[in-house]
Formats: C-alpha cells, sequence, structure tokens
C-alpha cells in the first residue's frame, strides 16, 4: 500500500476510537505521516483508491461499516455547542486572575466531539512562578461557583488541571514512553478560547516535534464567537490583583496549602510518572490518564488493518 494511503488509514484509524468521522480538510490537516508536501488534491485522490476499506457520505470520511458515527459526531456537535457557551461564560470570569495568560478548551471539547454526560476541560498557561497561586485562584473560584466536578457526575462541570508556565512551553517530556498518539494530537486540537498574548502560537512552536507526526496540522482556528478577550475594564481589574497578589509570598503559601489537603492517592502518584506532574513549570492533575488505553486500542486497530 502506497505510503499515503497508509497515513490516509492510520489517520482515519485514529479518530474511530472516539467514533469521529473526518472530513477532506481534517484528513488532510491530521494526516498521520512524517512525510510532508501531500497536497489537498494527492489525499482526496488516495482517499479514492481506499474504496476497499473506508467509505464516504455526507462529506464524512470512515471506516468501513461505521457509517452511524455521523449522527454520533452530528449529536456531539450539538452537545459542545451548549457546552462551548457554558464554557466561555466561566472563562469570561477566569480571564480576571493576572497570572492567567491564556486558557483553552482540550481533549474532547476542544473539536467538538463530547458526550452529554461529559466534562469541560481546561488547560491553562500561567505567569512564570505563579502557577500554584493561578491554580489556587482558578481551582477555588470554580469551587465557590459550584462547577467543579462532583462524584456523583461531571456532566457540564469545568475542570483545570492542567497548568503550564509560560516560560517552560515545551512538553515532550510528559509524553507516555511507550508511545502517545493522543498528546500529539491533543497538543493540535486546543481551543483557545482566552489567548489575548498569542500563547498558543507561542506554545505550538515551542512543541514542534508534533510536526514529525502531523506535518500539515495548522492548529485550532477560532470562530469570534468562542473567543474571549481584554477590554480596559478586565485590565485594569487584573492590574489591580496583580499588586495585591504578585508576591512570592503568595505564591509559597498557596503551594504549601494545596499540598496539604492533596488527596492521599494523587500524593502517591505525584511525580511517579506523567499522569500527576508538579514542579515549577507543570501543575498536571490526572488520576485517570486514558493515553495508554488509547495508544492500545490505536495499535490493535493499525495491526487488523496490517498497519504495524
Amino acid at each position: 500500500m502506497p505510503q499515503l494511503e497508509q497515513a490516509i488509514l492510520k489517520t482515519l484509524v485514529y479518530f474511530d476510537i472516539f467514533n469521529y468521522p473526518l472530513t477532506l480538510m481534517e484528513v488532510y490537516k491530521w494526516l498521520n505521516t512524517g512525510k510532508s508536501g501531500y497536497s489537498l488534491i494527492e489525499v482526496e485522490e488516495a482517499l479514492n483508491n481506499l474504496s476497499d476499506k473506508i467509505e464516504a457520505k455526507n462529506g464524512f470520511y470512515f471506516l468501513k461499516g461505521k457509517e452511524a458515527n455521523i449522527e454520533t459526531r452530528l449529536q456531539r456537535y450539538s452537545e459542545a455547542e451548549v457546552k462551548f457557551k457554558r464554557a466561555i461564560k466561566f472563562i469570561k470570569l477566569l480571564r480576571f486572575i493576572p497570572f492567567i495568560k491564556m486558557i483553552a478548551v482540550c481533549n474532547s471539547l476542544s473539536y467538538s466531539n463530547v458526550a452529554k454526560e461529559g466534562d469541560i476541560d481546561l488547560f491553562i498557561i500561567a505567569s512564570p512562578n505563579r502557577l500554584w497561586l493561578a491554580r489556587f485562584l482558578t481551582v477555588g473560584f470554580l469551587k465557590v461557583l459550584g462547577v467543579r466536578p462532583r462524584a456523583a457526575t461531571k456532566e457540564d462541570a469545568l475542570d483545570a488541571n492542567f497548568f503550564l508556565a509560560e516560560d517552560s512551553l515545551n512538553i515532550k517530556s510528559l509524553q507516555l514512553s511507550g508511545g502517545d498518539i493522543y498528546l500529539t494530537y491533543w497538543l493540535n486540537q486546543l481551543a483557545p478560547v482566552f489567548n489575548p498574548f498569542n500563547l498558543l502560537e507561542k506554545f505550538q512552536a515551542a512543541n514542534a516535534w508534533v510536526k514529525q507526526t502531523l506535518p500539515n496540522g495548522f492548529g485550532y482556528v477560532m470562530n469570534a464567537r468562542r473567543k474571549v478577550g481584554l477590554n480596559w475594564f478586565v485590565k485594569t481589574k487584573r492590574f489591580g490583583l496583580g499588586l495585591l497578589l504578585n508576591y512570592d509570598f503568595w505564591e509559597k503559601l498557596s503551594q504549601k496549602y494545596q499540598l496539604k489537603i492533596m488527596p492521599q492517592d494523587l500524593k502517591e502518584m505525584m511525580n511517579n510518572d506523567t499522569r500527576v506532574a508538579v514542579n515549577q513549570n507543570v501543575l498536571k492533575f490526572h488520576r485517570e490518564d486514558r493515553r495508554a488505553e488509547y495508544f492500545k486500542k490505536y495499535q490493535e486497530k493499525l495491526i487488523a488493518y496490517e498497519l504495524s
């Protein structure tokens, strides 16, 4: 099988894990190949040559027998519209925190593939040496508003468990050692709702290693209705809060407090692997990191399609 056709099939196999058929432009954008230079026309021609393994309907391409995923995608898009509006509502409040430089919606909601029971995951870039304070203010604020995930349900909850320092944007060290296709796509799918300092562009540049797998990836082009910016009122409040809180004392105090109240299971997981990473550059708290599970499913599908 020609290299381009293999790359297309690998791409469709990956997104089939999430029941997500792709448009022609999405196949091109997320083409899983180390070779750049393929044109959109070449990709379309190669898709037509794979009629024994894939199907197309209503502008979507998918593995044979997976036509039902079109309806799944459309339903999840409708759910995502509702959740995005909710995310924007609270991001408009979180932007007042002076140390927050970027807030992006991530995981399944970032590409509008979220189920009704799903939550809203946020990825936040903060000022150097203010990660703990940014997290304390963010999580505390969401908790006061009653929108943090609960044990009974995560539906429509806002989860902020990944903070990164502005001066340390390369996250290659967070890759799983055994293979991590999910992180590669995750980086390319971030939806920067609040990005007034153009940090997404710097973040992508710092993680250019993604291009080794996704050479055509060009990031998320945000629709204006999904953007949250800074106006004079917000800037004034951020400046005022910064004057009050921008001290190492508050950073150290918030770190000490959060480590003290941290659940025991997270303490035991801390820095043992990439699920819970805690240092001066990153605060990442994920009890249920499913990347290994996704990679295993991906490998199994590749073997089934003789692509391993």
